[in-house]
């Protein structure tokens, strides 16, 4: 690999002699890691390595093709950079064992992974506001938050400068800042050929505009994680440095084993690909302090009980498809569709519809036609689904088909709605008609890899 000289310098100012084992390290193959989901369980007979500082990461042998991988599919896992995954450590050293539920940003959310990280930190009844302003990203974070599968979300694009009628709101917001991404030339060689000083000013600046924006947010007493893929002063310490001069902020420490190769820097801490199983990363945690300044600001027409709430009567249909049902909210959104949150984040829901527009709120259930339920591809996968569904077990060649939106046998002929799984995980919904099968898996979905 080709480094810039400019970049070799800088890191060999961090360095110094250490420079030689990092370029070493850069030029080995990257670490492969996945990240368990909490709730989906499956069957391994491999030997994993665990990531030192996330109890449900491991790294892997080799690199599989995930795409043929039906438990991929199935949202049992995360593929995700080891060392990005110290955001879960963070978080936990910051909240402890706070009790009730939290009221959390991810700012810069696609493609999902470290807004997964956080919804399987936070305790119970706590909200996650996931946002990504590049709207084809957006479409990969939500998509990625579907396989996740749990309902005490809402995904949104915004530029951050649209959140300021939310000020002293969020209890937590993470900033994983775009940046000049040095940490990622291992994995992807051709953004070295992307790098430059100029871009790297650049980044920091944009970060310094989003930091700017997303301080306000957080109530006094809250904490902000600000993170990056990159290595130089500029991006990181920096502007870990400005956030503290505002006066309104105090740089917290985390307790790290000295054995988990992680670098204090002067603010923040700094993973480098040669003492650490993982990327280069960069992290820092702060403490709001102060009084609150100011309240949600009122849009004009905005009220509360904005949701068109399902009756008593209307949900009992659903009561086979949903459990705990008695614990979730469901309302229909502007296309008639059924979407699901947890009730304790109804009011937590409330104040963000009548401040923000085009928010998806919870997990897509379905629909009626008529009398008849049609379940959502998103129900199949998610975390609220009632166990008893009749369901179709299938194994791996069949799961594949099914996937690809091909025919199968299923050697059995079956009416009406039935889940799909492999290995006791959802995939999606076939309907029985006696004689044939229809396959619901979305078009949008399918796998065309062969």
């Amino acid at each position: 690999m080709h480094l810039p000289i400019a970049f070799k310098n800088a890191v060999k100012e961090q360095l110094g002699e250490a420079f030689q084992d990092f370029e070493a390290a850069l030029a080995a193959p990257p670490s492969v890691s996945i990240r368990f989901h909490i709730s989906k369980k499956i069957n391994s007979k491999e030997n994993f390595d665990g990531v030192k500082w996330n109890s449900n990461g491991v790294y892997l042998k080799e690199r599989p093709v995930f795409t043929l991988d039906p438990a991929f599919q199935a949202g049992v896992y995360y593929v995700q950079e080891a060392s990005s995954m110290f955001v879960a450590e963070a978080m936990r050293q910051l909240i402890g064992n706070q009790q009730g539920g939290l009221k959390v940003l991810d700012l810069c959310a696609a493609p999902g992974g470290k807004s997964t990280l956080l919804l399987d930190q936070l305790p119970e009844g706590s909200f996650l506001l996931s946002n990504e302003v590049i709207k084809n990203r957006f479409q990969v974070l939500k998509y990625n938050l579907i396989k996740w599968g749990v309902p005490s979300i809402a995904t949104t694009s915004f530029d951050s400068k649209y959140l300021s009628a939310l000020p002293d709101f969020f209890d937590l917001i993470l900033v994983d800042a775009p940046c000049s991404g040095e940490g990622l030339f291992r994995k992807d060689p051709a953004s070295v050929l992307e790098w430059s000083p100029e871009n790297v000013q650049l980044c920091a600046a944009r970060q310094k505009r989003i930091l700017a924006e997303a301080m306000p947010l957080l109530r006094p007493g809250g904490h902000l994680i600000y993170c990056t893929c990159t290595y130089n002063r500029l991006e990181n310490e920096e502007n870990a440095a400005w956030i503290t001069q505002s006066g309104a902020f105090r740089h917290l420490p985390l307790t790290i084993p000295v054995e988990w190769g992680i670098k204090a820097k002067s603010l923040g801490y700094q993973f480098y690909p040669h003492q650490v199983k993982g990327e280069g990363f960069y992290i820092a945690c702060f403490q709001k302090e102060g009084h609150a300044q100011g309240k949600t600001k009122k849009q004009k027409g905005a009220q509360l009980h904005t949701f068109k709430l399902l009756s008593k009567k209307e949900k009992i249909p659903l009561a086979a498809w949903l459990s705990p049902i008695d614990e979730l909210c469901l309302f229909t959104d502007q296309n008639n569709t059924i979407r699901a949150i947890p009730a304790a984040n109804l009011p937590t829901a409330e104040i963000l519809k009548t401040q923000l527009k085009h928010l998806l709120f919870g997990l897509e259930i379905g629909s009626f036609k008529g009398k008849d339920f049609v379940p959502a591809p998103s129900l199949a996968l998610s975390t609220i689904r009632h166990p008893n569904i009749p369901s179709i077990a299938l194994d791996e060649t069949q799961a594949l088909a099914y996937l690809r939106k091909e025919d199968f046998d299923l050697h059995q002929n079956i009416k009406g709605w039935h889940l799909v799984s492999y290995q006791g995980l959802g995939l999606g919904w076939i309907k029985g008609l006696g004689n044939r099968v229809n396959n619901y898996y979305p078009k949008d979905w399918r796998i065309r890899m062969k």
